[in-house]
């Protein structure tokens, strides 16, 4: 409370003459009195909106939001002053947002309305701003070549699905550098499967062996994902456009990430899934993929410790454990694989 305080104090008087101890003296009624804009304070003494999400976990949807926002993006917004919290009440900080990002805080007073935000407006407002401050490409042709890709495709590890997101086939890669991160890191991050910061999983949607769409999750450094969704013309989209339903990012993806539900035909794998209303739902492996012994040991789709959804890290081991036992596995991976006690 101290610390936050006093960066308050700081922003907020260009130049102070004070002696040590009365100085310590303001900031302790400064504390005491909340007037505080860090995570416990009662917000910025200028402009401020209160929002009204009314679901659970709203102080992590706000910072994870929000988290977009800050300079640069991935910093706390509630320790960047971009929001503040006061007994159990959420505020947006509209001083520290023009600070930052003028014009995107004229849209969040007009989104408004008021002093106040409900999770309609604030849904609103994300989707009008949220690439405006991502670190991600304008053009999918631009992501593909900030990640090196085709060029350096061997580095990538993919899996084709068909699920309950989109009717489309899914054909979905991540670095194996970033899943032997995960891997080598599991014990000492208490049996999570946790990916390195700027970690990017890429999803091209296929319909009759077009692409449609590319979906994108990228890491950022306060640990959340940006999710983006790049349309048939390769440019940035607010939404998806492949049946059964639009999808809009970020809005319509964090829900599914960050909860509890699960989903086919991870849920059911290594069995085969059954259909659904809009078509199979499968995970395009064979059965030297298919190891009921390393679904057990992480059941990755279940805990989703990071926030992702997909089997990567479980068919990744599969694979090298179908190689130990052809004889064929590389030195490093057999060393992966006892590290693991797998």
């Amino acid at each position: 409370m101290l610390f936050a305080a006093a960066e308050a104090f700081r922003r907020n008087v260009s130049t102070v003459f004070l002696t040590t101890g009365v100085a310590f003296i303001l900031v302790i009624v400064l504390a005491g009195c909340g007037g505080a804009s860090g995570e416990n304070g009662g917000g910025a003494s200028g402009d401020r909106i209160r929002v009204r999400l009314d679901k659970s976990q709203a102080g992590q949807l706000l910072r994870y939001y929000f988290g977009g926002y800050t300079t640069p993006p991935g910093a706390d917004p509630f320790r960047r002053g971009l929001l503040s919290e006061r007994d159990g009440r959420y505020f947006v900080n509209l001083d520290s947002m023009a600070g930052r990002h003028p014009k995107i805080a004229r849209k969040l007073r007009q989104a408004a309305g008021g002093n106040a935000l409900n999770w309609d407006e604030l849904a609103a407002f994300l989707q009008q701003t949220y690439y405006d401050t991502c670190d991600v490409p304008a053009t999918r042709a631009k992501l593909l070549d900030r990640l090196k890709w085709p060029s350096d495709s061997s580095a990538w590890f993919g899996v084709e699905v068909d699920g309950v997101m989109t009717s489309a086939r899914r054909r979905v890669r991540v670095r194996e550098a970033a899943l032997r991160h995960a891997l080598t890191r599991y014990q000492e991050n208490d049996e999570e499967l946790i990916y390195p910061d700027s970690t990017t999983i890429i999803g091209g949607h296929y319909q009759d062996g077009e692409l449609a769409e590319t979906t994108v999750m990228r890491k950022r450094a306060d640990g959340f994902w940006d999710f983006v969704t790049y349309g048939p013309n390769g440019k940035l989209a607010a939404e998806t456009s492949t049946p059964p339903r639009a999808l809009k990012s970020p809005t319509e993806c964090v829900g599914c990430h960050m909860g509890t539900r699960g989903f086919e035909p991870e849920e059911s794998f290594p069995a085969e899934a059954p259909s659904g209303p809009h078509g199979p739902r499968a995970v395009h492996v064979g059965e030297r993929m298919r190891d009921a012994e390393v679904v057990r040991f992480f059941q990755e789709h279940a805990r989703r410790s990071d926030m992702v959804l997909g089997l990567y890290n479980t068919l990744f081991v599969s694979k090298l454990r179908a190689e130990r036992r052809d004889g064929t596995i590389a030195p490093k991976d057999r060393k992966l694989l006892s590290n693991l006690g797998l």
